[in-house]
């Protein structure tokens, strides 16, 4: 498990850097299309997020980066300690991440990895947007 967590993010990115002052949130919402992921648009959908993590101390021990990448992800996906007194189960802030593809770079904030990352939540208020609904087709019964 690697200690990591999210960069905050504008609504619209470096497109507008005039306009988006208010960072508010930790990714957006992907507008495009991924029909090779099994179950996108109806249980699954995908983030682009930037994770701040120094990972070259753990790139130098061995590790690849596909397990840094892993390492970060289960730390991201753990269920915070239930509060005294609580009645509900705590459950994961982000629902439950996977990892689609990540790059690793480095700009003056530091070291972050970019990220599309697979989540099971439609809609998540830490994030921009909300997932696209796809319909897929039914099939029509018979009628004799």
């Amino acid at each position: 498990m690697i200690k990591c967590g999210f960069r905050k993010t504008s609504e619209f990115g470096a497109l507008l850097p005039s306009w988006n002052k208010n960072k508010k949130k930790l990714g957006k919402y992907h507008g495009s299309n991924f029909y090779n992921i099994k179950g996108f648009g109806t249980k699954k959908w995908v983030v682009v997020a930037k994770i701040d993590v120094d990972y070259e101390p753990h790139l130098s021990e061995g590790r690849t980066q596909e397990e840094v990448v892993a390492g970060c992800l289960e730390y991201l996906n753990q269920v915070p300690p239930r509060k005294k007194y609580a009645k509900k189960k705590p459950v994961a802030p982000y629902g439950k991440l996977e990892c689609h593809r990540a790059i690793f770079n480095r700009d003056e904030e530091g070291s972050y990895i970019q990220a599309l990352l697979i989540i099971d939540k439609r809609k998540n208020k830490l994030f921009w947007g909300e997932g696209q609904k796809l319909m897929h087709k039914r099939r029509k019964r018979r009628t004799e």
